[in-house]
């Protein structure tokens, strides 16, 4: 089975599965499928993260490819703005002309080929051109915009039309491609794109990071006044690891921890311990978890450290023991600046099982909603803002460092618990990626099918605000006798609240069973079917 961000990604990972390939040969051949179907979502110049659990194995393995600074990255890199306005993904300070977000400067190094490729070659069965097959005849002979993708291209349009080979590629006559609003949407063709893709197919990532791409975004990117260069491209490497499970009460969660899984785990862990001293896990709760464990986040998470991190200690039973007793006796802390103007962020999430029990979650992405909004165009590749993840003030613990990955809000996760209870889990939304992942794992653990669990009210929380579902509206007067600032909403098509969730669970080693965001175009890929 596969779960993705559109059916058409989909049946490609699918199509893997009726061909004998395992749940990697899948969620690879989704991944890059993604990237063609959704290409302001993820793809080739993003950076990507997978978990991979054998059936029955005691360690899962994670491979990683972030985005990272260039080499010529700075500290300094990044003037301040006159504004003294939060912005970016985690509320930081803004910079001068955006430069952080949009544009030459904002691009990073992409890693999504390197750790694809690398996961494929540890655990694909098929040929790695056959696995890139469906994306490459998507990328070729096109594929029909959705309305999501047009209201994507609607909402950025300004923006795109700021860089001719976006604007070329998206706005055609200057107008955003139409979804199927009285009639088949208009087709999406990206000629160039499927060249790289043929490239990757029959050579594999050096194609890509040694060959005629990587020239090509070196080129146009320090042309335009970026850092990347070819040297970026040729020294990069794929994280691979194995890690053991975070146990949290009867339940076991692997993922990369130096992403949002940190803090997933951490605000799981403060649940757990505040259901041991008899609190009540409703909204009241998460909320005061959520904004701790936010507030944690952007006071010592960082992903540039020698040894063990010096952030671990945020997983342990032990440290949430600690703080839960702080509260009950009276301790508050000072709360994170609110999030109000920060950027969702734009991700592609899915999940891949084989016959043989192989489960795979995988998180892409480009980082905001087109990335830095510049298409490469030789390539086609929609280039990466990932400069965003990092702090642009100097001396901080996620401050701009060369070669350096940014404090990604990913949180690709898979969870074991009793009675051989298994499932995949993750999703896009930036930071509300984090509190989606936390909520949905902590109802799948109490018992809920992972459809309900996902479709459940959820909450957002940081810092003294708070996003409160309109179908949980009853908790607000709670909330704002806590101190909280709330603000009921209601998750649309087209809104972010909440995050995109999806995942695959079963029970007792039985069927499995798919769990999607069923407000926003998902698709589910079951072999055979």
């Amino acid at each position: 089975m596969v779960t993705a961000p559109d059916p058409r990604a989909a049946r490609a990972g699918a199509s893997m599965l009726r061909a004998g390939g395992t749940a990697v040969d899948a969620a690879v051949a989704t991944a890059f499928a993604t990237g063609v179907v959704e290409p302001y979502m993820s793809g080739l110049g993003g950076g990507a993260w997978l978990v991979v659990r054998e059936p029955g194995a005691p360690a899962a393995t994670v491979v990683c490819g972030p985005i990272r600074a260039p080499g010529l990255a700075r500290p300094e890199m990044f003037a301040p703005a006159a504004s003294a306005a939060g912005t970016g993904l985690y509320n930081w300070p803004a910079v001068r002309d955006d430069a952080n977000i949009v544009g030459p400067l904002s691009v990073g190094v992409p890693g999504a080929v390197a750790a694809l490729c690398r996961a494929h070659a540890r655990f694909g069965r098929l040929p790695l051109a056959q696995v890139l097959a469906p994306a490459i005849e998507l990328a070729e002979a096109g594929h029909e915009t959705n309305w999501f993708a047009s209201s994507a291209i609607c909402a950025e349009a300004r923006t795109l039309r700021a860089f001719p080979s976006s604007a070329e590629l998206f706005l055609p006559g200057g107008l955003p491609l139409r979804g199927p609003s009285q009639g088949p949407g208009d087709p999406l063709v990206q000629p160039r794109l499927a060249r790289v893709l043929r490239e990757i197919g029959a050579g594999g990532p050096d194609a890509f990071y040694l060959g005629r791409a990587a020239r090509a975004i070196a080129t146009a990117v320090t042309g335009a006044g970026g850092l990347l260069s070819e040297k970026d491209f040729g020294g990069y490497v794929a994280d691979e690891s194995e890690v053991l499970p975070v146990e949290i009460g009867p339940m076991r969660l692997y993922g990369p921890h130096a992403t949002g899984v940190i803090s997933v785990i951490e605000a799981l862990q403060l649940v757990e311990a505040a259901r041991r001293r008899g609190l009540d896990p409703g909204a009241r709760l998460w909320a005061r978890v959520l904004s701790h464990a936010f507030e944690d986040r952007l006071r010592e998470v960082t992903t540039s450290h020698q040894g063990p991190a010096p952030w671990a200690r945020l997983a342990s039973p032990e440290y949430a023991d600690e703080v839960v007793a702080d509260w009950i006796a009276g301790g508050h802390s000072s709360p994170a600046p609110p999030g109000g103007s920060t950027r969702a962020g734009c991700t592609s999430h899915l999940s891949a099982v084989d016959d043989e029990g192989m489960t795979v979650s995988l998180t892409q992405t480009v980082l905001d909603l087109f990335g830095s909004r510049m298409v490469e165009p030789e390539t086609g590749i929609v280039l990466n803002d990932g400069m965003m993840y990092f702090d642009p003030r100097p001396g901080r613990v996620t401050s701009v460092a060369p070669g350096a990955a940014g404090l990604s809000a990913v949180s690709p996760v898979v969870l074991t618990g009793p009675g051989d209870a298994e499932a995949t889990l993750g999703a896009s939304g930036g930071r509300r990626i984090i509190s989606a992942v936390a909520q949905i794992a902590a109802r799948w653990r109490d018992g809920a099918d992972l459809q309900e669990a996902i479709s459940a009210p959820r909450i957002h929380a940081e810092g003294d605000r708070v996003w409160l579902d309109s179908r949980d509206a009853g908790a607000a007067a709670g909330l704002s006798a806590a101190g909280f600032d709330v603000q009921v909403v209601s998750e649309e098509p087209t809104t972010w609240h909440f995050a995109r969730p999806n995942g695959i669970a079963r029970r007792g080693g039985g069927a499995w069973s798919p769990g999607v965001d069923r407000m926003k175009p998902y698709g589910v890929g079951l072999p055979g079917g």
